[in-house]
């Protein structure tokens, strides 16, 4: 049975998927360490601000197309070049569009000069046809290509990086060679999928076609739009109402605190077809899974959140400047967001196995309504007030959350009540309590928290020892 499970199709390209993305992790963090250790805190925050705009004009310009493109041409292969020629087309309209608005933003809230705007919408342009063309390998089901071109390109830059003179790290000399890089990847997997014999089919008239696809992706464009606050605007509201430092703290918070997020994500990766295909063969099993089973990604998630907050001073003291030690704080309370998150990410992913995709949407509008004015405010006290606001309205939202995927599901998480106070307690004692002991100390709690916590998984399993145990003592006397 493992054998097939590992000779499976959808296993194999969920391994390149996960492999690649790590590695490419792996070789980014690496990366930012060097460029780090050059420039200052607020030329990195110019640096990550720029990519950041563009990958937000992308985001939006991407019009939620991307899981009907896939979709298309997994049941149609012949609807290839449809969807790449006219998508590209439809695409770079949209990021036009775009551009042209973020002339007006810039000029009214911005603070970017024409260099810089420059620079965001190229990124923009570039990223637009590259995840287009990363797209029709995943609709292919070929995800080794896409793995094997992300990764040599990944360490082409890493590679780079380190052996050029520091004197050449700089802003604008660093973007440039980064979007160049990437222009020159989006031309590799084009003509790798030309080589692959991948475009296929007819390419039908823009119009028609555009709008059938728009027609199928609006629900998905607008959940893009509703969770645009605390998805993609975060550095904006920093340049709005604090300063381009703080916008380097908090995507070097974010870079850092990025594998946590990975682990959780990918967990939710593996579970969610899983779930899909139980909801429709066996309910009864379904909700057993669910309550059983939610207790112990919470707990994966908490003590992943409190490893990385207990020690998170040590590591990043060690290998960062000490002009970006402000950002050890920012990263012990983002992770903690991104403990949240993935409570909302796996009740979203339940919601979304048993059909019920218009709760979602309705869930998403509630958490941006409340999230957004108080991540703006929390932003006028920088970074870690902006941190602090995510994990504080995703807290709050939790109530609403977990009161409506009750009343969809009819499922009762087994032991919840008891998670969220280990997850309250976890969180409070490694930021407020345990931050200024010594390491030592540090590792002692870490230890007895992971002993508790098998205890904790366990317990059943110890208590029939004991129980035998009692047993036998009884049995001899």
């Amino acid at each position: 049975m493992l054998k097939k499970i590992v000779q499976h199709k959808v296993f194999k390209n969920f391994s390149y998927l996960t492999f690649g993305t790590v590695v490419s992790q792996i070789l980014g963090l690496i990366t930012v360490l060097k460029i780090t250790k050059v420039l200052h805190p607020d030329d990195y925050g110019s640096y990550t601000f720029i990519m950041a705009q563009g990958t937000l004009l992308m985001y939006i310009g991407d019009l939620g197309i991307r899981n009907v493109f896939i979709r298309t041409i997994a049941r149609d292969p012949s609807k290839t070049n449809d969807m790449v020629y006219n998508g590209l087309l439809l695409r770079s309209l949209a990021v036009t569009l775009l551009c042209l608005i973020y002339i007006g933003y810039n000029y009214l809230l911005g603070s970017l000069d024409t260099v810089d705007l420059i620079l965001v919408f190229a990124f923009a342009y570039i990223s637009v046809f590259g995840k287009l063309f990363e797209m029709a390998y995943l609709g292919h089901q070929k995800m080794l290509p896409p793995a094997i071109i992300n990764l040599i390109f990944s360490f082409i830059w890493f590679v780079f990086v380190f052996i050029i003179p520091e004197s050449w790290i700089e802003v604008f000399f660093l973007l440039v060679v980064f979007f160049g890089l990437n222009a020159f990847k989006n031309l590799v997997f084009f003509l790798s999928l030309k080589r692959a014999n991948l475009l296929l089919g007819p390419i039908p008239n823009f119009w028609k076609s555009s709008k059938a696809v728009v027609n199928e992706s609006w629900p998905y464009f607008a959940m893009i739009l509703i969770m645009l606050p605390f998805s993609k605007l975060s550095n904006n509201f920093l340049d709005i109402n604090s300063t381009i430092e703080q916008v380097g703290y908090f995507n070097l918070s974010e870079r850092f605190t990025g594998p946590v997020s990975i682990v959780l994500d990918m967990a939710l990766t593996a579970i969610f077809p899983n779930l899909s295909a139980l909801w429709i063969t066996n309910q009864v099993q379904f909700r057993q899974v669910i309550q059983k089973g939610f207790k112990y990604y919470m707990l994966l998630g908490m003590t992943l959140c409190f490893g990385f907050t207990l020690f998170a001073g040590e590591i990043l003291g060690l290998l960062f400047p000490a002009s970006y030690a402000p950002a050890v704080i920012i990263c012990q309370m983002q992770v903690w967001y991104f403990f949240l998150s993935s409570v909302d990410s796996l009740i979203g992913t339940i919601l979304g196995a048993t059909n019920n995709e218009r709760k979602i949407l309705k869930l998403a509008i509630v958490n941006s309504s409340i999230s957004t004015p108080i991540l703006f405010y929390g932003s006028t006290f920088g970074a870690l007030g902006l941190a602090t606001a995510f994990v504080g309205t995703f807290a709050i939202f939790q109530f609403y959350l977990w009161f409506t995927f009750k009343k969809t599901t009819s499922i009762n998480v087994e032991d919840k009540i008891l998670m969220w106070i280990f997850a309250i307690i976890l969180f409070i004692s490694s930021n407020f309590i345990l931050s200024d002991f010594g390491i030592l100390i540090k590792i002692l709690f870490g230890f007895s928290t992971l002993f508790l916590m098998a205890a904790y998984l366990f317990k059943d399993k110890i208590l029939a020892f004991y129980l035998r145990w009692q047993q036998s003592k009884t049995g001899k006397s």
